[in-house]
Formats: structure tokens, sequence, C-alpha cells
């Protein structure tokens, strides 16, 4: 174990494990807990709302995201006699929300004796481990990898070794297929369908986290060495990964301190055998509708939640039309649940939602960090273009990015601002994600959206791609929007919001050379908009001009609703971002 001073659940876990509390769960007093009992019980699922400390709350883990339609009938059950509230995760978990001290403990017992895991969904643990909704079963189907996961969660699930005891959580996803419906490069460990040799298994990537993406680690993983390498990995990262500071005990900040060879050579003593470098990554970016057809001829059926809030009711029906149709459910980390080997395409639900691309955090209802009800103001996103173009939206309500609003097309974080006035809420706009080969995090574009002012802001975003020549909106943020700064882009997105102005961002070779990459950038911004005033702001640097503006736009805004002779960029010439028109 690295020597630093401990933080505060590291010295609860030196003065008792969590195993150990826990084996008394039935003698705590669920209406006086204090903070030692909060950190606790997160191991076995149950924690408090920092909104509101008499409710209670529960997650509920899904080997891979495999359900059974008698246990979603007992969710449902427990949920209508309780009054709960259900929420998806992007862990292919559920939480329920809306408990009291005197019926929390019945409902955890109840959940856990009838097969429902509640352990370690929380708190420094391996969380649910994760693999694509359609493994061992899709058209891109390669290695099913569930039999894998399974052997991995029994290594790690209610061993009193590993609940509670690890440096920090880590997120394990695992694909077999050539496609997969979600990326998995946020995950603290990643296996990848690759090839070597004539022979097919994974890559390892390692390192993501929300606002990272996962490295990789040069190794080559054949199928039946995948649990081996597992086990290797979660056992160093327990022995030698840092226990100080929480701002920096995550895998990612292991790696960041040591470098990935000699996290490797840690792991390499667990594992007690050679590494064997990368193969050729099999992976390949696929748009998939709500009904699909499976390999074996039968099909698959999506059915849409209303940003991860579902009913019981809604639990009861698809339970019911997985039973008549001897078909399976698995929970998908896209916050939607899937219906697998159906006899039919066509399916007919009383909720038909439209949208599926759009991930959310729970929210201010749920979270005391978020400052947006998340899954409500995703009414103010334009969703009409959103699923139009299939554009995958991250939505976070903090910084923390439980929405991965970094491995997006597009990413939102809502905030709130005095900054154009009186406090409200605004958006800070992240883009240029390359999130499905796990080559790049969206950047951030630095200034704030007001809230009413966000489904203008992203519609000049999406005109400007339909625009382009790019089929999808990763290909324009790689060959457009990823050759320019963010600063730059901030500048231009808010020239066209200022004033209705036919200009796309011309395609360009990005300039390796910062100051020359300045110097074009600066020039393409005068060349188009024309103003002496903004000209003078962006001499030295963009970011003087991407302050100046965003003020004047929305400050004025606020006190005057921005009369039509306000400052606003003027424009002589019709522009694109060079190169992006068709």
């Amino acid at each position: 174990m690295n020597k630093e001073k401990l933080n505060r659940r590291e010295r609860y876990k030196a003065e008792l494990s969590p195993y150990e509390y826990l084996k008394e769960l039935d003698t705590v007093d669920f209406d006086s807990i204090g903070e030692g009992d909060r950190f606790y019980l997160q191991d076995c699922g149950i924690y408090t709302s920092e909104i509101d400390e008499d409710l209670f709350a529960l997650r509920l883990r899904f080997n891979a995201g495999r359900i059974s339609p008698q246990q979603l009938r007992l969710i449902a059950k427990i949920v209508k006699e309780n009054d709960l509230e259900i929420v998806l995760t992007a862990r292919a978990q559920m939480q329920l929300h809306g408990f009291e001290s005197d019926n929390i403990y019945a409902v955890w017992k109840e959940l856990n004796e009838n097969g429902i895991s509640t352990w370690q969904t929380f708190g420094d643990n391996v969380r649910n481990i994760v693999a694509d909704v359609y493994d061992g079963v899709g058209k891109y189907a390669e290695i099913e990898v569930y039999p894998y996961i399974q052997q991995m969660q029994e290594y790690i699930l209610n061993k009193p070794r590993f609940v509670g005891l690890l440096p920090r959580r880590i997120s394990i996803g695992i694909s077999g297929n050539s496609a997969n419906v979600s990326s998995f490069f946020a995950n603290d460990m990643y296996m990848a369908l690759a090839e070597k040799d004539g022979i097919k298994g994974f890559n390892v990537y390692i390192g993501g986290k929300n606002t990272e993406i996962a490295q990789d680690a040069d190794i080559f993983l054949k199928p039946e060495e995948i649990v081996k390498f597992f086990i290797a990995f979660v056992e160093s990262f327990h022995q030698h990964g840092y226990r100080g500071s929480r701002a920096k005990t995550r895998v990612f900040h292991w790696i960041e301190h040591n470098g990935m060879e000699a996290i490797k050579s840690c792991i390499k003593e667990e594992y007690k055998a050679d590494f064997v470098s990368a193969g050729k990554l099999i992976l390949q970016k696929v748009h998939f509708n709500q009904t699909e057809s499976l390999a074996d001829g039968s099909y698959a059926y999506c059915y849409h939640t209303d940003f991860a809030r579902i009913s019981a009711d809604e639990f009861n029906e698809i339970a019911e039309i997985a039973l008549e149709n001897k078909a399976e459910i698995r929970l998908g980390i896209d916050h939607h649940i899937y219906l697998i080997g159906l006899n039919r395409a066509e399916l007919s639900f009383q909720a038909q939602r439209e949208t599926s691309t759009v991930s959310s955090c729970v929210g201010s209802e749920y979270c005391p960090f978020s400052y947006w009800s998340i899954k409500d103001e995703t009414a103010y996103l334009p969703l009409d273009k959103i699923n139009e173009h299939n554009i995958h939206v991250g939505f976070s309500g903090c910084l923390k990015g439980c929405g991965k609003h970094q491995h997006a097309d597009i990413g939102i974080v809502g905030l709130k601002t005095s900054l154009y006035g009186s406090s409200e809420k605004a958006a800070r706009i992240f883009i240029g994600g390359e999130h499905s080969y796990g080559k790049a995090v969206a950047k951030q574009l630095f200034f704030l959206i007001p809230l009413d002012e966000l489904d203008k802001f992203l519609r000049l975003i999406i005109t400007e791609y339909e625009e382009s020549e790019f089929n999808d909106f990763e290909s324009f943020s790689k060959a457009v929007l990823n050759e320019y700064s963010a600063d730059f882009l901030a500048l231009w997105f808010l020239a066209k919001y200022d004033k209705t102005i036919k200009t796309n961002i011309p395609v360009k070779a990005c300039l390796k050379d910062r100051q020359k990459q300045f110097v074009y950038e600066k020039n393409l911004l005068i060349k188009h908009f024309d103003d002496r005033e903004f000209s003078k702001n962006i001499d030295e640097k963009l970011s003087t001009g991407v302050s100046m503006i965003t003020k004047r736009l929305f400050k004025d805004k606020q006190t005057e609703d921005k009369s039509a002779s306000h400052f606003a960029f003027s424009s002589s010439k019709s522009a694109t971002i060079p190169g992006a028109v068709r």
C-alpha cells in the first residue's frame, strides 16, 4: 500500500471493516444513523439522500444487466407497496428511491433473499461489470463474455476482502462484439474485442472515467485469460492504489502518478506470466434501431425509458410480454430495457418514447451535487434534431459527469451562475467527442448558456453539422470541430447565435504550432466577422473575446431583452467552418 495520510473513508475501514459492520445490519437503528453508519451502509447498497436524510435509497445489482421477468415483477410489487420511484443507471443497475427508516431494511432483506443483490453497488467496490446488451446473441457478437463476467463477480461479491475495501471504486466493461450499442472507454478497465495471430481475444484499456478515455495498455488476452487478468488487476489496485486525497484515488490517478509501464509491472506480479502485446482492435460504429434482428433469426426490442425513469406498471408490462414470448430481459448501459429473443419484430407498448440517445444523471431530485432537475430539463433540448440525426448527448447536473457529458457527441453540464445578472441556471457545452473508438473526450467551450437559450444554441451547432458533408456527428467532430481550439469554436457559434448568418466552419489541416494555429483562427474570425471592437478583443488571445461577447449577449438579454440594435457581429460574406459544406 502506498505510504500517505489516509482519507476519512480509509480511517473508517481501518477501525472496522465494512463486512464486519454489515454482519450486524439487523441491529442498525435506521432512525438515528450517523456518518459512520452512512459510510458502511453504502457497501450493501443502502444510502441516504443528502437532500433529505430521513429518506433512503437502494441500488440493485444485475450481472451484465441480466434480469428475469420474475425479478422485474417482484421489484414492481415492492415499488407499489412502498410508493417508490425507479431510476435505471449507466452500469445496468437500478436505483429505488423513497424508502423511510421503517421499511428500508425489510425490503433490502427481501430483495437479497430473492436473488437480487444490492451488495457493492456503491462505495469503494468493483461496481456492476457490464457488457454490450447484445452479448452472445447479436449480429456482431463474436465472443460471449457473460460466463466470464459471472466468474469475475463470484470472485469479488460478498467477499470480506473486497466489500468496501478498495482504494476507490472500479468500473469494468467487457465486450466480445465488433459493434456496441454504447462506448465502454469511460471504464476503469475495458476489455475490447481484438485479434492477434489469427486468434480472437481482447485488448486491454485502463484508466477511463467520466472525464477521461481509458488508455491502451498494449496487452492482448485470450478469452481464457481474462478472468485471471481481472483478478490480477483488482488485487494490484487493492494493494498499490492510492488512499490519500479522494480526488486522487481513481485508477486514472494511479496511472497518472506511476506511469502505465509501472502499473503493468504491478499487475504482472499478480498475473504471474508475461503479457502479450496488443492485437488489432475489432470495432466498428453501427447505428442500432429500436428493433434489431439477432444472429439466430429472432428479434430484439429496445424499450425506451423516460430518461432512465420508469414505472412499476411498465415493469409489469415488460415482464408479461417477456413471458408470453419466452424472451430474455436485459438492462442496457444506455438506460433502456431490451427484450431479447422475440419471435416477431413489432411490439406495442402503452408508453412509446422516441428519444434514445440522451444519457443523463439522476439530477437534483436525488443528488445533492446536481444543480438541475436533469430528467425534466431535457425538455430544453432540441430533441427532434437529436433523434433525427442519432446524436449522442451526455447531460450531467454537475462537473462530476455522471451523465458522461465528455463521452458524447454533445455534452451538457447544468450549472448556476450570476455572471449575467441574477443567479440562474446555465449550461456549459462540450463538443468534439470521439467516443466510439476511444480517441478523445469532448472539449469544453469556455462559457455558459442560459437555460432558456439552450435549445437555440444547440440547434446552431446541429445545423452546422447538417450543412456539412458528414453522415454522423462524430465524424464531423473528428474532421472539423477537433481541428480547432475550443475558444475558436466558442466564438464561431456565439457569432452565429448573435446574428443569423450562413456561416460554416472550414475543414482544414490542424496546425501543430500553437502560435500559427492561433494566428490562423484569429484571421479566419476577422475575415468572416468584420467588427473592429471584436477584432481588438482577440488580438492576443481568443478567450478574451469569448468572455466579452457572452456577457454582452446574455447579460443584456436579461436586462433589456436584448434590443436588436445592440452589439452584434457583422458579416460581409457568407461563411462556413472552412470545408464543411456539402
